[in-house]
């Protein structure tokens, strides 16, 4: 309103003053940290490291938000490895910082930053100019492999899902085809009793593959529980039950007593059972059919084989060996669905292991094998 009194300002006093100095100065250094075009972190001084802010530059270069990093500790964001400095250099970073801390002395990459007692309040860690590079492509390979993971996860419950209908529905087929023989009995020709055992040849087949596709599904899904494994008790029983379902066949059997592996027993004998089941297969047409298991120690490390006289393969088709759904003999003289052996590639490279074969047309083929870790 005109003419209204209009009280004066008052004057600071030499301690509020002193108080509105220092926050303008506080608020101007942040600004000048902020902007500088130096990669670098501001670190709390305790036991963390907790990271209070970053420069622009450092957020732009390492493709993060301010908000994504301020308020955790330092090695929460860059974990320490235990392969070693080589690896993520967190191992090494912490030794500096802690030195800084220590001597209240800076050195290439860690400025201290004192109190009014002298103390080590902040320390500014700076970045070479690669790290944030690296980091960052540290963060996408990571982001890469969760997706992997998640896609994995849905690929694999698509996989129960289908094969317990598609079980299901075999099941029924399967029903419908014995119920239609029984009630017509005796009045069913000769050409409609072998499409009905066309037709139970063909569940069963389709039957083999789901279990195969739930075999391979489970073979990368299921946790690992590593432990040292009998694995000449493990053959064993897989020897047994494989005469007990051909009772009429003569195989001779060559095991290695003592074998040990360090490993997940129930993937491991998933993988020997399929191995086996090759070989009891492939050797069905030797009149002395026989098949070797054993394991060699080769540069420290426990190779194991599975070898046989059966009918060998050409090698130049092995690069496909391993490839689930391709089979290297075709024709009806050997069933299979050609997920075995892309199973077995599955689990030995989940312990960290390599699979590979030898083989000659008719002369037989040994399949090798190592477990990372497999004591021997």
């Amino acid at each position: 309103m005109p003419g209204a009194y209009k009280p004066m300002p008052t004057p600071l006093r030499g301690r509020d003053r002193k108080a509105a100095a220092a926050e303008s100065a506080a608020a101007d250094f942040e600004l000048l940290f902020r902007c500088s075009p130096a990669l670098v972190l501001a670190l709390q001084a305790d036991a963390g490291f907790t990271i209070v802010d970053a420069s622009d530059a450092y957020l732009a270069a390492a493709r993060v938000a301010r908000e994504a990093i301020v308020g955790r500790p330092f090695f929460e964001v860059f974990p320490e490895s235990d392969a070693g400095p080589e690896h993520t250099g967190a191992a090494s970073s912490r030794a500096a910082l802690e030195r800084v801390l220590a001597t209240r002395m800076g050195d290439g990459f860690n400025i201290p930053v004192p109190d009014r007692d002298g103390n080590v309040r902040y320390v500014l860690h700076r970045f070479d100019a690669m790290e944030p590079d690296v980091l960052r492509r540290a963060r996408e390979r990571d982001d890469a492999v969760r997706a992997l993971e998640r896609a994995n996860e849905e690929l694999d419950a698509f996989v129960q899902s289908t094969s317990q209908g598609l079980q299901t529905s075999l099941r029924s087929i399967e029903s419908f085809c014995r119920l239609f023989e029984k009630m017509r009995g005796g009045s069913l020709d000769e050409g409609t009793r072998r499409l009905l055992m066309r037709v139970a040849s063909q569940v069963n087949r389709m039957d083999t593959i789901i279990e195969g596709l739930l075999g391979l599904s489970r073979s990368g899904r299921n946790p690992m529980s590593r432990r040292r494994v009998d694995v000449s008790a493990v053959v064993q029983r897989l020897v047994d039950q494989a005469k007990l379902r051909a009772p009429g066949r003569v195989v001779v059997i060559h095991m290695e007593e003592g074998m040990e592996a360090w490993a997940d027993e129930a993937l491991l004998t998933m993988a020997l059972e399929n191995l086996l089941s090759n070989a009891w297969k492939f050797t069905r047409l030797r009149a002395e059919a026989r098949i070797e298991i054993g394991s060699a120690t080769i540069a420290g490390q426990a190779v194991f084989h599975v070898r046989d006289n059966g009918v060998g393969f050409d090698m130049a088709r092995a690069e496909k060996l391993f490839t689930p759904f391709v089979k290297l003999h075709h024709g009806t003289e050997f069933d299979g669905h050609g997920i075995g052996l892309a199973t077995v590639k599955r689990i030995v490279e989940r312990h960290g292991g390599e699979v590979w074969a030898e083989a000659r047309p008719g002369e037989g083929a040994t399949f090798r094998f190592t477990l990372s870790g497999a004591p021997h």
